[in-house]
């Protein structure tokens, strides 16, 4: 009796600890973003986190805010959507998260292309500015200062 109830409380054992291995297992989330041209400094939701091509850790599914910057390209801004994966979602996640041997990894990506910055002659900015004084000298009111063109960033 003594021995089965020992043999019982071995395997008990093993199995909680065969449990707490399995449990120590995760899920890990990435976000890599790259960048044509590479080394453009990346903002991840208004926070800087380094040049292009860098991957990131994150928690959440959701809309990241990605914004490239490089000398004498155009800012780009991107709202990038990283959605769920099957075995993320509620109550399936629970299972995937604790109970699946070995590390799950969702691999997020985001490319962005930069475009050259458009350079305004000096001329044309000269003459832009001069209509913008005359028309404001004469109405008190700039009427046309949406028709003048301008470097935009997206």
């Amino acid at each position: 009796m003594l021995k089965k109830t020992v043999l019982t409380g071995i395997i008990v054992l093993i199995t909680f600890i065969l449990f707490l291995e399995c449990g120590c297992n995760s899920v890990r989330r990435r976000l890599t973003i790259t960048s044509e041209p590479e080394g453009a400094t990346v903002y991840l939701n208004d926070r800087e986190i380094g040049k292009t091509p860098i991957s990131q850790n994150i928690i959440y599914s959701g809309t990241y805010k990605v914004r490239c910057s490089k000398d004498s390209y155009a800012t780009q801004t991107v709202m990038h959507d990283v959605r769920s994966p099957w075995y993320l979602w509620p109550g399936v996640d629970f299972f995937s998260e604790n109970f699946v041997p070995g590390e799950i990894c969702d691999q997020q990506k985001c490319h962005i292309v930069l475009q050259p910055e458009r350079m305004i002659p000096a001329e044309e900015l000269l003459e832009n500015a001069n209509q913008l004084r005359n028309e404001a000298q004469n109405n008190g009111t700039l009427q046309s200062y949406q028709n003048v063109p301008f470097y935009q960033t997206n």
